[in-house]
């Protein structure tokens, strides 16, 4: 009777955690979809409109200090071109993705979580970038390297680690281009890293719209 009860006890644990797993294998699946789709939502028209304001934004800003000897930094007309385009793109995008995404479960407090993370990634960056003047660094890297790169280091950490949380390969690939472009803007120096990130960013987004063009015609 208790060898009964014992054998019974063990097939209802045994089904208890294969139920588990199956449900685990679910949510993962569903985790899996729901990134797919709001990566989908991206329209490639917005992708090559944002990959052509980081191309003059940028290389504004890269006219503006070419030639500059000593590096002072860029010119407050060209800095207000590009955080100007940068912000009035930003905020069409999302609209348009809120648009798309309505009815999507959890959409709206996953997409305040990440606003508010950015928010927190924002912030830092640019604390930091005030530690390093205080602390007495050079122009070149506080008003050239740091600024031209550290945000795309920044964004890929970022995706990087939500593929990790997801287990998704395209935030992952994105990570991954993104901190090419930091590290290639870091070893150009202060005047052509903000021309490298100008153009890295283009290429990515026009890629990006290409790929996101093709999967809508499939």
């Amino acid at each position: 009777m208790s060898q009964d009860h014992d054998a019974s006890g063990m097939s209802s644990a045994t089904e208890s955690e294969a139920l588990s797993a199956k449900r685990a294998a679910e949510l993962l699946e569903e985790t899996k979809r729901r990134a797919q789709r709001e990566f989908d939502v991206w329209p490639p028209y917005l992708l090559l409109i944002g990959a052509v304001i980081f191309l003059v934004g940028y290389g504004a800003v890269w006219w503006s200090v070419r030639g500059q000897d000593p590096f002072t930094g860029p010119t407050g007309g060209a800095l207000a071109v590009m955080y100007g385009g940068i912000l009035a793109w930003i905020i069409v995008s999302v609209q348009v993705i809120q648009r798309a995404t309505t009815g999507i479960r959890g959409s709206t407090s996953r997409s305040r979580t990440y606003g508010a993370g950015y928010f927190a990634i924002i912030v830092g960056y640019s604390a930091f970038q005030g530690a390093l003047y205080h602390a007495g660094a050079s122009h070149a890297i506080v008003y050239g390297i740091y600024p031209a790169s550290a945000p795309w280091l920044f964004a890929g950490s970022v995706f990087v680690t939500i593929a990790a949380l997801r287990e998704d390969w395209r935030p992952l690939g994105l990570g991954v281009i993104l901190i090419g472009i930091g590290l290639g803007a870091a070893y150009a120096g202060p005047v052509a890293s903000w021309l490298v990130s100008g153009i890295g960013v283009f290429v990515m987004l026009t890629g990006f719209a290409a790929i996101q063009a093709a999967r809508r015609r499939a």
